[in-house]
């Protein structure tokens, strides 16, 4: 296992530097970027709430800069701690545009952290606006994800993407800057695989150059033999108040975390798959990109992490597992030429865990009472990264295991989980500054180094380790499996319960 201490950089163009002490005594750069305009700040849960006091440390603003608007009453006195204006506002969709413009300019930034109110909407709004925009989830307005009436294609993570991409071409590569999907998952972790495949290429491919391109992450990829990319994520926050019977517990967002789980299960499907497997169905031609007919919130994959080893979590969508995958491929004639096989896996706190089964059990019908860790959670780590494997050296994890109290270090009322988004959207606002007519982009389309330089004093300890193990460990011996032992990281190895009749 290596733990990397990264030096204080002092090239980067449009930014400002600080120094941040960490208690190791290790000092790291504070990147700050100035805003000419104001921040509004739609929504103020978990995530608003993490990152409101991280906004002056990194964004030089007046000092009546920064505007929240919220549809309830939650973080009106953080926000007032952080010099900010709190207004109570409900975004609806027909008249957002009109709510929006009492607040919000030519030159401003919109932070959009909300769940039900249209990130499409808004980037089409701000565009025309001459307004920078970024968010941490592509969201469309209510009645999408839970709607029995739509089809299961229509509900997936896979559409709301398509037509935020359709919109950025219309809009050009020359319209005034919209981050979309850059919280921490998407987000950094399309800046943890860069990072990764360059210590890869460290250790398998030393005379290989620095790639510049996509085409050369890709062929970086193709050429290191990565076969399978998975977000692999385990939070093992835990509060001295267990979770009761009827209600939901997590440590984020529970509308959006309930909105994942009640979605297909997605994922993006390798060029080393030997075909697409039974109960799924292809996006559309062309696409490399499947979903199942089940819920995320019944989809079981295996995975592993430096600290616990292999685990079993949800399978669940997220857009990322498209836009690393796409990032990633080299296309011929045919089709693809290469194309790794991409995955969220995702155990959430154990609470969590036991509320997405208690909501499976009760038929996806709401618990009637929800709660938010934050200050009863007394121990624990989310331990966030990216799982490389199918090389040479097996399997290769690299990301953040950043403990409860570590994140209480930088923001006391913010857990692990929050901080780690507050983090990729801190990024993402001050990338968005200094490249101010970059259009649509995502976090593959962005510098990972200058995103993962403004996220890592945020992060805690970011680590690299390689692993023997692989999804086949102690399969096959109580019972009889459908596996592929030659092939250890595919699919139907990594997916979990595969029993044979």
């Amino acid at each position: 296992m290596v733990q990397e201490i990264f030096p204080l950089r002092t090239d980067l163009p449009h930014v400002c530097y600080g120094l941040h002490m960490t208690d190791s005594g290790v000092e790291t750069s504070i990147e700050t970027a100035e805003l000419s305009g104001r921040l509004v700040m739609i929504g103020c849960g978990s995530i608003g709430q993490a990152v409101l006091p991280l906004l002056r440390r990194h964004i030089l603003l007046p000092t009546e800069g920064i505007t929240v608007l919220s549809a309830d009453e939650r973080g009106r006195g953080i926000a007032r701690d952080a010099g900010a204006r709190f207004v109570h506002c409900y975004l609806k969709p027909g008249d957002y545009h009109r709510q929006l413009a009492k607040y919000v300019n030519a030159g401003d930034m919109v932070l959009n952290l909300s769940v039900d109110v249209s990130s499409l909407d808004l980037v089409e709004w701000c565009a025309d606006r001459g307004t920078l925009y970024v968010d941490t989830s592509i969201e469309p307005w209510p009645g999408v994800f839970d709607n029995p009436m739509l089809s299961m294609r229509e509900r997936t993570n896979f559409v709301t993407r398509e037509r935020m991409l359709r919109l950025g071409r219309r809009l050009g590569r020359d319209s005034p800057t919209a981050v979309v999907d850059h919280g921490a998952n998407p987000g950094l972790v399309s800046h943890l695989v860069k990072q990764a495949l360059l210590n890869l290429r460290a250790d398998l491919l030393p005379d290989r150059a620095v790639p510049q391109s996509a085409t050369e992450w890709a062929t970086l990829a193709r050429d290191l033999g990565i076969t399978l990319i998975q977000v692999s994520e385990r939070d093992t926050q835990a509060a001295d108040r267990p979770k009761r019977p009827g209600e939901f517990v997590n440590t984020w967002s529970i509308d959006g975390f309930v909105d994942e789980l009640m979605q297909p299960s997605e994922l993006s499907l390798g060029t080393a798959e030997p075909g697409r497997p039974a109960g799924s169905h292809w996006h559309r031609d062309g696409s490399g990109s499947i979903y199942l007919r089940r819920p995320g919130g019944g989809t079981y994959a295996r995975s592993w992490l430096p600290s616990l080893g292999g685990f079993q979590g949800l399978l669940m969508t997220h857009d990322e597992v498209f836009s690393i995958a796409d990032h990633l491929s080299l296309r011929n004639e045919r089709g693809f030429a290469y194309r790794p096989t991409v995955m969220f896996v995702y155990h959430p706190c154990d609470d969590a865990m036991l509320s997405a089964l208690e909501l499976e059990g009760r038929g996806w019908q709401m618990q009637p009472t929800k709660r938010v860790l934050t200050a009863e959670l007394v121990t624990g780590i989310d331990e966030l990264g990216v799982l490389l494997a199918g090389h040479t050296r097996n399997a290769y994890w690299y990301g953040s295991q950043l403990h409860i109290d570590e994140a209480r270090r930088h923001v006391p009322h913010a857990n692990a989980t929050s901080l780690q988004v507050a983090a990729g959207a801190l990024a993402a606002a001050v990338w968005a500054i200094r490249n101010p007519r970059r259009g649509v982009v995502e976090a593959d389309d962005l510098d990972y180094d200058q995103c993962l330089d403004a996220a890592r004093p945020y992060l805690g300890p970011m680590t690299g380790a390689y692993t023997d193990w692989t999804p086949l460990q102690g399969r096959g011996q109580l019972f009889d499996e459908d596996l592929e032992p030659d092939h250890p990281w595919e699919l139907r190895n990594v997916r979990a319960r595969q029993w044979r009749a």
